[in-house]
């Protein structure tokens, strides 16, 4: 058999004593009627040796009392900041949830303010490119002003004078004014980055409404100064010279743009004299046809007193070209062509000599009761052809192109003719004018009148 030591066993007796004690402990709480006996002698004693007179009632209510609250638990007062504790352990996940709604709000904020910063640094940038280049052209607009200045102004000198003056004033006013290049940094904070940034843009604004005045100013000069150039080498060309001698509408247009441009005008506008200088020559072609025309109709033999309708058609023609208006051309040319065919045609006219048709219309006249005969006429051609002719009416002042027309004659004509045809139905001597090759008016018999109508 193994012997035991002595340190083993005093720890095993150790422990047990221990657990001995608890139990004695235990049964001595457990055991009340003796525990509260032997408290109640126990204390009776004390008062006793004290010489203190307490009755037994008083002694065994506080014995109860103390009975009923020995083996009560009675919670602890704890301090705000155990209670807080406790509060935060007990709502844990509500927590959780509102300090990571807190965390990613932050998170947001920061980014959005993050982000705002980056991108106000990158306007402040662009800003400052866009500065760069408006000053860049202002520049090399001050270089062309210069330029312009050097050039002679014949015609447009108050307005290119006034415009160079204020350009230069606005290119000079740009000059005072001076911008560096911002330095962001770190250490800035959003409020100072985005204050310059707003100066920055202010001054950008300001530049590019100045540039886009002397830009625009700089093309009204650039216009003007080409203009007056052109109107300078226009005028002073000696065919232009004497063209407008010929044609005074021509000065008296030059004379109406210089006169604008004295009186404030700013643009020079040599479209309308382009475009009468540029008819000049059409004028003179029809100038030099008039005068063909002439001569072929002469060539024909024509009388000059026949040539009175084409001489008062040419004259009104020629007031119109030295105004270079060109609105009755066509008449002219058809009007012309009509009496060079006339002239080259033998015609005859002929009394209207059908059944059915009126030869002759005598007509009375309301205001004087006064009577006028006409016979119906057809102007023909040898071959048998009836040829229009322009015929005005003088009852209407209308003039048209017929075939057949009312011819005044006398009385005994209109007679002798109503009779022949109310003979037989026919006409023997239908007759009434000739007109040969080399003439453009008939010739007539004194009884045949000069009115003709074209209604019956």
């Amino acid at each position: 058999m193994q012997e035991v030591k002595l340190s083993d066993q005093l720890g095993a007796m150790a422990i047990i004593d221990e657990l001995y004690q608890k139990q004695q402990l235990l049964l001595e709480h457990l055991d009340r009627d003796k525990l509260r006996s032997s408290l109640t002698e126990k204390i009776k004693n004390y008062y006793q040796t004290k010489g203190l007179t307490i009755d037994d009632k008083t002694i065994n209510d506080g014995v109860d009392l103390w009975f009923d609250s020995r083996l009560r638990f009675s919670t602890p007062k704890r301090s705000w900041l155990q209670r807080v504790l406790i509060f935060c352990y007990i709502k844990r996940n509500f927590l959780f949830l509102i300090v990571g709604f807190l965390l990613f709000v932050f998170f947001v904020v920061g980014s959005i303010s993050l982000v705002n910063s980056l991108q106000l640094k990158k306007n402040i940038g662009v800003a400052y490119s866009h500065i760069l280049a408006s000053k860049q052209s202002l520049a090399n607009l001050s270089k062309e002003l210069e330029s312009l200045s050097k050039q002679d102004i014949t015609y447009a000198q108050v307005p290119v004078k006034k415009l160079r003056t204020s350009i230069a004033d606005l290119l000079n006013q740009e000059k005072v004014s001076r911008i560096t290049r911002p330095v962001i940094n770190d250490t800035l904070t959003t409020a100072e980055i985005k204050k310059t940034f707003e100066t920055l843009k202010k001054y950008d604004f300001s530049i590019k409404d100045k540039l886009s005045l002397i830009t625009s100013q700089m093309s009204q000069l650039r216009t003007l100064t080409e203009n007056d150039h052109k109107l300078a080498q226009l005028i002073n060309n000696q065919k232009f010279t004497q063209a407008s001698k010929r044609y005074p509408v021509l000065q008296i247009a030059v004379d109406s743009v210089i006169d604008s441009l004295n009186s404030g005008g700013t643009s020079i506008d040599t479209s309308q004299i382009e475009k009468l200088y540029d008819s000049v020559d059409r004028a003179t072609t029809l100038e030099n046809k008039m005068t063909a025309d002439i001569t072929q109709l002469k060539s024909l033999d024509v009388p000059d007193t026949d040539l009175e309708p084409v001489t008062a058609l040419q004259t009104a023609l020629i007031a119109d070209l030295k105004s270079l208006k060109f609105g009755n051309v066509d008449d002219y040319n058809k009007m012309i062509a009509y009496y060079i065919k006339l002239a080259q045609t033998a015609l005859t006219l002929t009394i209207v000599d059908e059944p059915d048709s009126k030869s002759g219309v005598e007509r009375t006249h309301n205001n004087t009761s006064g009577k006028s005969w006409f016979l119906i006429v057809r102007p023909m051609t040898p071959s048998g052809h009836a040829q229009s002719l322009w015929v005005k009416s003088i009852e209407t002042g209308k003039t048209e192109l017929v075939d057949m027309f009312g011819q005044q004659v006398s009385q005994n004509v209109f007679d002798l003719v109503r009779k022949d045809k109310a003979q037989d139905g026919h006409i023997d001597n239908s007759k009434l004018c000739d007109k040969p090759i080399g003439r453009l008016g008939f010739e007539c018999p004194s009884s045949v009148k000069a009115g003709r109508i074209l209604e019956w």
